[in-house]
């Protein structure tokens, strides 16, 4: 073969492997894991409030806040959000982007209230969801379509937002994957594997040490961030069923909250059916819990998601050592989901439209 085939030839193949490797991962993110920890950690005597997936949905997400009263009425702009929460927590449990056509704004809304929060004295954790991972593992990947699209509309480039560059790469790239506040555990997708959080945390750095974002740990099928609630997740089975029909979900997730030496664990990620082993269920888009041990707050919020029947929801939880769980409706329906006297196995909220 002559020289100039020869050469031609390697050329075809590194740009094809440097492509390939932009499309199947992308090796140039990195974290500061003691800056920017796996798990936040906060513990406090001031009320908590919870919030699920808002795929893009800036408009719903604002009608939450405003009627769970955590912002000032509903802004005209998102930046323009105001807190009016005092010094309370309020946590988003992720999927901030995708599924509709506001990703931006709703960063902007969130990243604005961060700052009106913190000048009170109040705080505001946003956690990663899989569709934050999804985008930083492979920002050319199907499920982030949209939120590149809007990327590109803005000016920006997938790749170095991805790569952590610029302020809004930087942003996501620094996410925590959950939060532990007093004795409540928040992520996304909520299996730990009954971990503890020193080992959680130790499992997702070594795993992001070699694969980075796209690590199994974080977006692996029955990883904290995509554990499905539904068939989809192992042996067609809820992950609080570790695949086995006879397993004693209540029993399971008391182990997990004792590993991570908490009481509660909250999670988003998906608004569908449950159906637990006794046939007990969660109905689509219910602010849900079951045996106090476990509670659904994704309400399928967007547009995008179940927005002609959603109005969304938040979890309101006040008292540190006598704790209350209030379920709030972006249509004005309250109900106590949980408490510590009447201890009630199972309570839900519909947040419909």
């Amino acid at each position: 073969m002559k020289l100039n085939s020869v050469l031609k030839v390697i050329s075809i193949v590194v740009v094809l492997t440097f492509c390939g490797g932009l499309a199947n991962g992308n090796p140039k993110a990195s974290r500061n894991w003691a800056k920017h920890p796996v798990v936040v950690q906060v513990d406090t005597t001031e009320d908590i409030y919870a919030v699920g997936d808002s795929h893009a949905d800036p408009d719903r997400l604002a009608a939450v806040l405003a009627k769970a009263k955590i912002i000032k009425g509903v802004p005209k702009k998102p930046g323009d959000v105001k807190w009016a929460a005092g010094k309370a927590v309020l946590v988003v449990t992720g999927d901030m982007v995708d599924k509709w056509h506001k990703s931006l704004d709703v960063i902007k809304l969130l990243r604005a209230l961060q700052s009106s929060a913190a000048a009170q004295g109040g705080q505001v954790i946003i956690t990663m969801g899989n569709h934050e991972a999804e985008f930083l593992a492979d920002p050319h990947g199907h499920k982030t379509s949209e939120f590149g699209k809007e990327l590109k509309a803005a000016g920006l480039k997938r790749n170095e937002v991805a790569n952590c560059q610029g302020d809004l790469g930087k942003f996501l790239c620094e996410l925590p994957i959950a939060a532990r506040v007093n004795d409540w555990f928040f992520s996304h997708a909520g299996n730990t594997n009954g971990q503890t959080i020193q080992a959680l945390s130790a499992a997702i750095e070594a795993g992001f040490a070699k694969d980075g974002f796209a690590t199994q740990e974080l977006i692996g099928a029955n990883s904290i961030l995509e554990a499905r609630l539904n068939a989809q997740g192992p042996n067609g089975l809820p992950w609080f069923d570790t695949g086995n029909k006879t397993a004693d979900p209540q029993v399971l997730l008391t182990n997990y909250v004792t590993a991570l030496g908490v009481k509660h664990i909250v999670q988003g990620h998906q608004p569908g059916n449950v159906e637990f082993p006794d046939g007990k269920k969660r109905n689509k888009t219910d602010l849900f819990q079951r045996y106090g041990l476990l509670f659904l707050i994704d309400t399928g919020m967007s547009r995008g998601v179940d927005g002609a029947t959603s109005s969304g929801g938040a979890l309101h939880i006040t008292g540190k050592s006598n704790p209350k769980v209030v379920g709030i409706c972006a249509n004005g329906k309250r109900k106590t989901l949980w408490d510590l006297q009447t201890n009630p196995g199972l309570e839900a909220l519909h947040c419909a439209r």
